[in-house]
């Protein structure tokens, strides 16, 4: 963490009086951003239907509130004092600060663009819009959510007229998620990830349920709660909950919230959304751990970056022979599972294997990034005006024959699957695949100075070299870097999905192996 030991020492309270103010106030906002976290997180968890609502225009108000002083001519001239006052006296960490600074304007000028109506009326839609989508996909009507989907696709794209951009639209939301990153780039990366995925989607094999039976829910929970814990989480910062979308929350610095979903005939399904949330929570810790903080530097680089640390848990770790020789004791005594009802060989095939499916969430390593690649193409024609909201089911359909070569049944298990667009999340879904390019190439960087790790997991249910290892190189640096940056930093290389599709070759060479061993 040598970046910021200098950032903000007793030295700098002393003497930079503007940027202490300045400090002071970015808790205030960090703090009423973690409020504003609990309230969004107890609407997906435990709040009555009644509430629904006026916790809408709880969120709202709040939202607002927070922009105000974020965005608000106040803060944004007492930054502005404390940059100067930096500029002009040399003290410890002022290159540090400056970069601060940097990531500081970027964001506010950006936010700044934003009307505080916009806001509002932006945060009120779509907190309406979850319970909408949510009880439109239990019923399997999407004409009962296009509604206001056609209202949050309406406000994304006054978005793109505040944030302005050159080429298209599409870009302009994106930025919010990988900044930097735009369209026609992803265009050509997902260009050659179809034509390097197609030989390995080929030579998969579908492998059938290899659980006899169903397993009630309550064993299911008592196999996944330790998992967290195992993996470096601890039960003292964290809890685990059920959602009908798995997805973390940062509460605060030491209050971490993961959920997942449990399937009667499938116990993997939960484990792996453990996992796979997990991942981000510990990096959202580890930020926490960073000294001198909170600030805009104690802050993930990414959406890509964030999504690189739970695709690395789930699949890089969890997906491992290592992992399950470790867990698959664990399994089938929890579930009370007798090894000759379940072998292991039949569940690393069945963990490992590859078939094209129609729920992204439950998609196979290989054939996931198509299901990026669909949302990418139809989200990006929507905001760049090519498609309308009723067109979704067919526009969607079609895709789904054009890459998978399935036909959907039901929209449920279609265009109403995913969660982010009654979020307003625009722009997110690339950011899955960025992240299984990034997880491999860090986690191929990790494995070479890491020769033990295998044993250490197998023999000791040790994982601590690599959480070590993923702290030193990506959660303690925050956003001192750009993504690109930091994985060169982490692994020695640009950012290359040559190491994703050589990741991907070695599983189905491994799975052939344990399945014919």
């Amino acid at each position: 963490m040598k970046e910021y030991e200098n950032l903000f020492t007793e030295q700098i309270r002393g003497e930079l009086k503007s940027f202490t103010e300045y400090r002071i106030a970015y808790q205030e906002i960090w703090t009423l951003r973690n409020v504003l976290n609990v309230l969004q997180w107890d609407s997906e968890i435990i709040l009555p239907e009644g509430g629904r609502v006026e916790r809408g225009s709880q969120i709202g108000l709040l939202s607002g509130l927070i922009h105000s002083k974020y965005a608000g001519e106040s803060f944004y001239k007492l930054a502005e004092r404390a940059r100067e006052e930096n500029e002009q006296k040399d003290l410890p960490g002022r290159a540090e600060r400056k970069i601060e600074f940097e990531r500081l304007f970027q964001d506010l000028d950006r936010s700044r663009r934003l009307p505080q109506e916009f806001v509002e009326e932006f945060s009120v839609t779509t907190s309406k819009a979850h319970s909408i989508w949510a009880k439109a996909k239990k019923e399997n009507r999407f004409a009962d959510f296009a509604q206001i989907l056609s209202k949050i696709v309406e406000l994304s794209k006054k978005q793109t007229e505040c944030y302005g951009y050159q080429t298209e639209a599409y870009d302009a939301l994106l930025e919010n998620y990988e900044p930097g990153e735009r369209a026609k780039n992803l265009d050509k990366l997902f260009f050659d990830l179809k034509n390097n995925l197609k030989p390995l989607i080929a030579k998969g094999k579908k492998v059938a349920n290899p659980f006899l039976k169903e397993i009630p829910i309550p064993l299911q929970k008592k196999l996944g709660e330790t998992l967290p814990s195992i993996l470096g989480l601890s039960s003292t910062i964290s809890r685990l909950d059920s959602s009908e979308h798995p997805f973390s929350a940062s509460l605060g610095s030491k209050d971490k919230r993961i959920t997942t979903r449990y399937d009667l005939r499938d116990p993997l399904s939960s484990i792996f959304s453990i996992l796979h949330e997990t991942g981000h929570s510990l990096y959202e810790v580890g930020i926490s751990e960073i000294v001198g903080g909170p600030s805009p530097l104690h802050d993930f680089v990414s959406l890509g970056i964030h999504e690189s640390q739970s695709r690395l848990w789930e699949n890089q770790v969890g997906r491992s022979i290592e992992f399950w020789e470790m867990y698959y004791p664990i399994l089938l005594n929890v579930l009370n599972i007798k090894e000759s009802e379940l072998s292991f060989s039949k569940l690393f095939s069945y963990i490992n294997q590859s078939s094209a499916s129609l729920i992204r969430v439950e998609a196979d390593q290989i054939t996931y990034n198509l299901h990026i690649i669909l949302r990418f193409e139809i989200e990006r024609e929507l905001i760049n005006g090519k498609i309308q909201v009723p067109e979704l089911p067919e526009v969607w359909n079609s895709k789904m024959k054009e890459l998978f070569g399935i036909t959907v049944s039901s929209d449920k298990e279609g265009v109403l699957q995913d969660v982010h667009w009654s979020g307003g999340a625009f722009g997110y879904f690339p950011t899955y695949t960025l992240g299984n390019i990034y997880s491999a190439q860090l986690f191929q960087a990790f494995s070479k100075e890491n020769s033990n790790f295998r044993l250490e997991v197998k023999e000791k249910e040790d994982f601590s070299s690599l959480l070590n290892w993923l702290k030193r190189n990506v959660h303690w640096k925050g956003k001192f870097y750009s993504a690109k940056d930091l994985i060169r930093s982490a692994t020695g290389s640009d950012p290359d999905s040559f190491y994703l599709i050589q990741y991907l070759e070695k599983k189905l060479i491994e799975q052939e192996s344990i399945h014919h061993g």
